[in-house]
């Protein structure tokens, strides 16, 4: 489906374009290009931080070095400047650089030292904000976190700006579910399956960051429209052997403990970990609905309360290693696996008045789940020169979920004669899911001149997905037989092979970069019943081809500013489970099924993204328009006296909206990162008519503005601690058939680290306040509904470090007096460089 931006935001955004170009150019004065990289292996110092300030003008400018060890400062006046590059565990560099009318252009390379004898200690001194601002991404880092001892990337998810995470596990991202999940910058076998499940296992310990990507270019697989969320896992890669160990507890009886170990040389990087948690599970909800005649009148109510509990075990280890080979070619291999086991039982209480139903039913819901899983990854790089390299990977990844659930439901009946009857019933159902994915991937990277990029690629995603449900029923555990209508097998293979190609440039301080990506996708489902027949399904297969293009345009505006517009197309896929034609009847009164006819639906997104930087404040300001066509939405409506839920393409959406991000520091002891999501978002109505229902559904139209607010606040006290409190508040806003409801939450942690050992006590949601509520309607009924899981935790951790890398105390203290720290100071002239 083709989407187009309107004309009228086309010739705006033109507009705002040209008149950045002019603003800039007349003030085109010294630039500095330089390198950051490790004075001992050469490598890049990816994200140091490079400051220069005027000793006559005052004139403060800086940047983050990028993924190459690269920089560039715009627009210095005459003046002499100290240059600053700071980085976590290395010592201070700092150099002095001269400027004047004659010479535009300063070459620099800067070599930065990680002596291992104070390497400790800085890392325990210093406080990083535990966000850092991109043109094209927002990064999170998670072991800055005082509240992440002990949770899982689940719970961390929930406290990131414009990411959702429901009390069912689903993500969304700036409103939409259609989001992509990844790990160390692949799928890894992550699907709308299963990616709750493994977001709940994986404990925020082994997250080194999260990088929330809105609006990726075509290198990146279009899929998702909302955007990227990659969790990038922790692998240290300093010289010298070192490790800790962590244990914890928490205030539900949880506890976990883990290790790592990490060795580096000149030849190879290897790291190893392993770490066993147990969690307690609790959740619960409630819903009230009302049933209506054709005049709108309540003629019956169904009342339902949901009590859930229990308790999962997971193991989770990763290993890897690089090798390399010469100084241009490196292998490398790396995997990580989890084991996990669950039991959990849900209990589910209903009252009705309804005519020909029960008047009270009770239901409980014994589940035990296995989860294990994984992948590995082979690697292959050549570095051709500096600037050229051949980047080759192979992974696959696999993921089991065998469950056995009980289900025993108790009914009471009201006779005409205002007599009671009661009915018993037993269910069991046993699944066994099998998903695999291999992913082939291919990327070439030449930079030319000193300003040209070029980077071309091919991606293969192969994934097989197999689903077997089989149903026994009876009165009692002892009387079960087989069940037929309630067996299914769904088997869903999806192959996807893409090729991609972007070319970057630089004139002066404008950037750009356009990119095209071509993708075949050859999708295949089928839904088996008992004794492996057709389901009333038939099987479906589908071939389609797309391109998705980019373009991304940025300037570097006086004084600090940083200006960017980009444009993506990307496409959201339907996944397995919305699909599947198979009807989950897990809760009897609320029957659920998917949809083989689903096709994909497609965005169109544009950004204009900005940035400020202060000394010791940066301001960010993102502004987003997305269409969406064939739209995936989920729709209920009554059958007989029950609901059902399903999913088509039934809508056209509009989202636009601004996200507004303050990072400022305070006194030199305090961090504040505070960000406002403000968007609209329009659902245009529908009509359709479900193959079951006896009449069509109807959504009407929909427009909703609504906003969200998020703050980290992080201090250094007195005696080496650091706090953390963070919060946030969303605003009610609309959903397909309905509305929900405001929500807000407050977490808060502080650590302390004592020689070797690192103390952390945190409280998450501590006002009990993280929960769904939400109002929907159809034909027929209203219901209000409300659902929540975990609640208020406190969580405390013990971490020891070991290895070469000990604090040199003595040395610390001289750091602790110095301006400049243990830096080396030099002198640079515009008129000795080039």
């Amino acid at each position: 489906m083709k989407s187009t931006l309107p004309l009228s935001v086309s010739k705006k955004i033109v507009l705002l374009l040209v008149l950045t170009l002019l603003s800039g150019s007349i003030f085109a004065q010294t630039t500095i290009n330089g390198k950051v990289l490790n004075s001992k292996t050469k490598q890049p110092v990816e994200f140091a931080s490079v400051m220069v300030k005027g000793k006559a003008t005052e004139h403060l400018n800086g940047a983050t070095v990028d993924a190459e060890g690269k920089f560039t400062i715009f627009n210095l006046p005459k003046d002499t400047f100290q240059l600053t590059a700071t980085f976590l565990g290395y010592t201070d560099y700092n150099q002095i650089i001269i400027t004047d009318d004659t010479v535009k252009i300063i070459s620099l390379e800067i070599l930065m030292s990680n002596d291992v004898k104070t390497l400790q200690a800085v890392e325990v001194t210093a406080m990083r904000s535990q966000m850092r601002l991109e043109l094209d991404k927002k990064v999170f880092d998670v072991g800055q976190s005082a509240t992440a001892a002990g949770a899982s990337a689940s719970d961390i998810l929930q406290d990131i700006p414009s990411v959702e995470v429901s009390t069912d596990g689903e993500i969304s991202l700036r409103g939409s579910t259609a989001v992509t999940i990844w790990i160390n910058g692949k799928a890894s076998g992550l699907t709308a399956d299963n990616q709750a499940q493994i977001l709940e296992q994986l404990p925020a310990d082994a997250i080194d960051r999260i990088e929330i990507i809105t609006n990726p270019s075509a290198k990146y697989s279009p899929e998702g429209t909302a955007g990227i969320i990659n969790i990038v896992l922790k692998e240290e890669r300093k010289a010298g052997y070192y490790g800790s160990v962590q244990a914890g507890i928490n205030s539900k009886l949880g506890y976990n403990f883990s290790g790592n170990i990490n060795y580096s040389n000149k030849k190879m990087d290897a790291f190893a970990s392993i770490g066993f948690r147990s969690r307690e599970m609790n959740r619960g909800g409630y819903s009230y609905r009302k049933y209506l005649d054709n005049n709108g009148d309540t003629v019956g109510f169904l009342d339902q309360n949901t009590d859930a509990n229990g308790r999962n075990n997971n193991i989770f280890t990763r290993l890897g290693l690089t090798y390399h080979v010469t100084p241009k070619d490196h292998l490398s291999i790396s995997g990580f696996g989890m084991f996990g086991k669950g039991k959990n039982e849900t209990v589910v209480d209903y009252t009705s008045n309804l005519p020909n139903t029960f008047v009270q039913s009770n239901r409980s819901t014994l589940a035990k789940n296995d989860m294990s899983g994984g992948n590995v990854q082979l690697g292959y790089k050549r570095d051709f020169s500096k600037t050229s390299n051949l980047d080759l990977s192979a992974s696959y990844n696999q993921w089991n979920r065998d469950g056995n659930s009980d289900f025993k439901q108790f009914s009471t009946y009201l006779n005409a004669d205002s007599t009671t009857r009661t009915t018993n019933s037993f269910q069991r159902q046993i699944s066994d899911v099998v998903n695999r994915t291999a992913e082939f991937k291919a990327d070439y990277t030449n930079t030319f001149g000193k300003n040209h990029k070029i980077e071309a690629g091919y991606q293969g995603t192969f994934g097989w997905e197999n689903s077997p449900m089989e149903t026994y029923s009876g009165l009692s555990q002892s009387t079960l037989l087989a069940t037929p209508s309630l067996w299914n097998t769904f088997l869903y293979n999806r192959m996807i092979n893409a090729v991609y190609a972007t070319y970057s440039g630089k004139i002066k301080n404008f950037n750009y970069l356009a990119g095209l990506r071509g993708e075949y996708s050859d999708i295949d489902t089928r839904s088996l019943g008992y004794g492996q027949t057709s389901n009333d399904a038939e099987p479906y297969n589908t071939k389609y081809f797309d391109l998705f293009p980019s373009v991304f345009l940025s300037y570097q505006l006086p004084k600090d500013n940083q200006v960017q517009i980009n444009y993506t197309r990307r496409i959201s896929r339907p996944w397995g489970g919305q699909l599947n034609s198979f009807k989950n009847i897990t809760d009897s009164t609320n029957i659920s099924y998917g949809n083989p006819l689903l096709t994909p639906e497609y965005s169109n997104a544009f950004e204009l993204n900005y940035i400020k930087t202060w000394n010791s404040h940066i301001f960010s300001f993102s502004g987003y328009y997305r269409t969406s066509d064939d739209v995936i939405q989920r729709i209920s409506f009554m059958n007989n006296g029950l609901m059902n839920t399903t999913s088509d393409n039934i809508a056209k959406t509009t989202s636009t909206g601004t996200e507004l991000v303050a990072k400022n520091r305070f006194f030199k002891i305090l961090n504040l990162t505070t960000t406002l999501n403000f968007y609209y978002y329009y659902l245009k109505g529908f009509e359709y008519m479900p193959n079951n229902a006896t009449e069509a559904v109807v959504g009407n139209s929909q427009s909703n503005f609504t906003w969200n607010f998020r703050i980290i606040a992080q201090a250094t006290l007195p005696k080496g601690f650091m706090a953390q409190i963070s919060g946030g508040y969303n605003a009610p806003q609309s959903i397909a058939q309905g509305t929900s409801q405001a929500r807000y939450f407050i977490d808060a942690g502080v650590k302390k680290s004592i020689k070797d050992f690192t103390f952390n006590l945190n409280a998450r949601d501590i006002l009990n306040s993280r929960s769904n509520s939400n109002t929907t309607f159809g034909k027929g009924f209203t219901q209000e509904a409300k659902n929540w899981r975990g609640g208020r935790t406190i969580s405390l951790s013990v971490t020891y470090s070991f290895g070469n890398l000990k604090p040199d105390m003595k040395r610390r203290s001289e750091n602790n007096n110095q301006d400049n720290g243990e830096s080396e100071n030099q002198t640079v002239s515009g008129y000795e460089s080039e």
